[in-house]
């Protein structure tokens, strides 16, 4: 993300097409009145959910200032105004009721300022009963009731509710720009070189990778499932896929990671710079290892069996299914 407008409480690094849609919607006193946020995990989605609720309640007409006492309010989530949604359930869906009371709440007038700000974070798990119960609200919202969602896929939010609102893409920065933001976040230049290798231009990811012990684990356990995969070693994809499923997060993270790999596999044979995932090395391996239909049909059975890890359904089977057709889509 780019900085923004020049503070240290809200620094926005990359992201200049969002930046600047934000701002001339509302140099012109024209926003929108919905946002939709999406993009990977990591590239500061909520921080631009912040950034833009930020920018509604400022009492500087070029905010966000981030030293007014709305943007200081705003950016330590205790304005009055700026209500983030309740999680509920195993899921971290939101409620039918929640819902029901925020569009409720919706026709009180703001406290303190013009403007009234309703935001859904991580929103990926929001149920096509209550975004109907949104909808209403969406479509003619009072004059000071905006809304913002964030999510990883824009297509979870029901087309009805995305032909009404502004969407906006989180994009990866540049190499550079993670290294700077890193080192002003206090890591080492030389930890941030490394995270950034792995992570490229996703900067949450490398802050989580050198603060946490799990995510070590995990791009280590990535790294050996994907020189199994290029070794033909069906039994070592099994064992650490197998290690991996002895916690949800860690699988999780493990074929997230993979299926970037194998992405990247794909994009280097048109587009040899444009590797993101945790390892350039295998991910050229595998490209010229594996024909461009084994590595689209290895992503569709990694896409396949993340979106079932967080459903009823068990995760050794999820495992064992996986490294089943990883193994036969190799022989393509």
């Amino acid at each position: 993300m780019q900085q923004g407008n020049g503070t240290d409480n809200m620094k926005i690094y990359g992201n200049r097409l969002l930046l600047d849609t934000v701002h001339n919607m509302s140099a012109r006193d024209r926003t929108a009145h919905s946002f939709l946020i999406y993009g990977d995990s990591g590239l500061g989605k909520k921080t631009m959910a912040d950034y833009i609720a930020a920018l509604l309640v400022c009492e500087n007409e070029t905010g966000p200032c981030c030293a007014c006492r709305s943007c200081t309010n705003a950016l330590s989530h205790v304005h009055p105004d700026i209500i983030y949604a309740e999680h509920s359930g195993k899921m971290g869906g939101f409620s039918v009721e929640t819902v029901r009371n925020i569009c409720a709440d919706a026709y009180i007038k703001p406290n303190n300022t013009d403007k009234k700000i309703y935001i859904f974070t991580d929103a990926d798990n929001i149920t096509v009963q209550a975004q109907n119960s949104l909808l209403k609200l969406i479509e003619e919202p009072p004059d000071y009731a905006y809304f913002i969602f964030t999510v990883s896929d824009r297509n979870i939010i029901l087309e009805t509710i995305r032909s009404r609102i502004i969407s906006l893409a989180a994009a990866e920065v540049t190499r550079d720009e993670t290294v700077t933001a890193l080192t002003e976040n206090g890591i080492s230049e030389q930890d941030a070189r490394e995270a950034a290798e792995l992570f490229s231009g996703n900067i949450g990811r490398c802050l989580e990778y050198l603060q946490s012990d799990q995510m070590k684990n995990a791009v280590d356990l990535t790294k050996k499932t994907a020189d199994c995969i290029i070794n033909r070693d069906e039994y070592g994809t099994l064992r650490c896929l197998t290690e991996a499923s002895a916690d949800k997060a860690l699988l999780k993270n493990v074929i997230e990671m993979l299926d970037r790999i194998v992405r990247d596999a794909l994009a280097v044979r048109y587009l040899p710079d444009s590797i993101t995932g945790c390892s350039r090395e295998r991910a050229h391996s595998l490209s010229s290892g594996l024909t461009m239909h084994a590595c689209e049909k290895i992503h569709e059975a990694l896409a396949r069996a993340h979106s079932l890890i967080d459903k009823n359904v068990n995760i050794k089977l999820i495992v064992s299914v996986l490294c089943g057709e990883i193994a036969a889509f190799r022989q393509l």
